[in-house]
This record gives C-alpha cells, structure tokens and sequence, in this order.
C-alpha cells in the first residue's frame, strides 16, 4: 500500500445534554466566549424560536472570523468543531493541545455554572491523504479483494459499524472511508472519519474529568484504528 500521510479536516466534540432552557442567549454566548479568550470573534446566531420547535436546532451559533472553529448550542447537545476550509495542510497532533484545551473550557462552563447533565459525548475526527495511485484503486485493492464488479468505479465508499469497549467506555465506533476527486478529476484523495461515541441505552451523567478522559482514550484509540487500517496513524 502506498504510503498515506493523514491531514485533518474536521474535529468534533459532542456534548448530549437534556432540554437546556435557553433564558438570556446574549449572556449565555458571552460566557462561552469569555472562557475560551474570545476565540469567537465572527458574527453570533441567536435564533428565537417557538417551543416546540425542534430541539436539535441551534439556539446560539458562534464562530471565529476565518471561520475555523465554531459552536452550535442547542436544547438537546453542544457540537463545538475545528473546520479545515479548503485542502487541509495540518496534521492531528499540531491541533489537539489547542482543541481540547477549548473546548475542555467549555465543558467546564456547562457543569460548572449551568449544572447540565451530559448523559452522552462522542468525538468526531474527519481526515484526507492524497494517494497518487488512485484512492478507487487503494479501496477496491486492500478491502474488496478480487471481485470484478468493482474495480472500475468512479466512487467508493465503506462504512462499517464497531460495539466495542474502549479502556471502560461502551461505545459504538463508525469508521468511514471514501474516494474523492481533485478538481481535474483524478481520484487522487482519501477521506477517513471515525466518529466515535457513548450508548444511548446505557446514559451516564459525565463530569468534566470523565469526559477528558474520554477524549484522550478516543485519541489514542483513532490513531491506533488509523495504523491497523491504513499503516499510517493521524
């Protein structure tokens, strides 16, 4: 297999929290923008919106002036994401510190100061490797072995669903790969995520030291799924 070198284009952290009430939003984003040195320095979205409503629908959008990070607050979870716009030039390792280091602010403003249970969390991590051989190619080669009909695809895509236990975390573990093409239209680039989260059936009530340890064990758990699949590690 040629020789992969992932970068990011996406992280995401996920908080599932339990019909927030939404009561001074304008206070609310300020808080979240205090703690994290005002990263947040875009324009905000502060949507009011009827109570019924559907929950998943952001009440307060925040995001930096690139845009690179963001914040999307709802009744019913905190998505707080990195976004690599256009060809992604940073591996995983140079984000993290500075990622986590937000976003652990963060959840410590919501256990903190708004007492929110957090039954669930998942990490989210997109990446892409160019591959001058072909990512249609990599894919039909490496997991489909010799079956013809499909090795002259345009596009390829594998999804697979893992129930596993992650150092004492029942989690589900979604590993995706996909073709994609550059803008002359050679599939030369891969694009891997790995979205890993905790069970719906089994809720828990998270604290802020659980919950950094459990990014830090998807972390290692990601770049391990990454090496065994690929041979090369985000």
């Amino acid at each position: 297999m040629e020789k992969l070198r992932f970068l990011i284009q996406n992280i995401q952290s996920v908080l599932f929290i339990e019909n927030f009430a939404f009561r001074n939003k304008l206070r609310i984003a300020s808080r979240i923008n205090e703690v994290v040195d005002n990263l947040f320095d875009g324009d905000p979205t502060m949507l009011d919106l009827p109570p019924d409503a559907p929950p998943e629908i952001p009440r307060i959008q925040l995001k930096d002036s690139k845009p690179i990070y963001s914040l999307n607050f709802s009744p019913t979870r905190i998505d707080f994401f990195y976004n690599e716009h256009g060809k992604p030039e940073k591996n995983f390792d140079s984000l993290k510190d500075d990622y986590l280091k937000h976003f652990f602010n963060i959840v410590n403003l919501v256990k903190d100061e708004y007492r929110l249970s957090i039954p669930r969390i998942a990490m989210v991590v997109k990446a892409a490797s160019e591959i001058e051989t072909g990512s249609n190619l990599l894919i039909y080669e490496t997991f489909l072995g010799t079956k013809p009909f499909f090795k002259n695809t345009y596009a390829l895509e594998i999804h697979s669903l893992e129930k596993s236990t992650m150092n004492g975390y029942d989690i589900n573990c979604w590993f995706r790969i996909k073709t994609a093409r550059a803008p002359s239209g050679q599939d030369n680039i891969l694009f891997v995520e790995i979205d890993i989260n905790t069970l719906p059936e089994k809720p828990m009530d998270f604290e802020l030291q659980e919950i950094k340890d459990f990014h830090n064990k998807s972390i290692v758990f990601a770049k391990d799924s990454f090496l065994k699949c690929f041979g090369a590690s985000l």
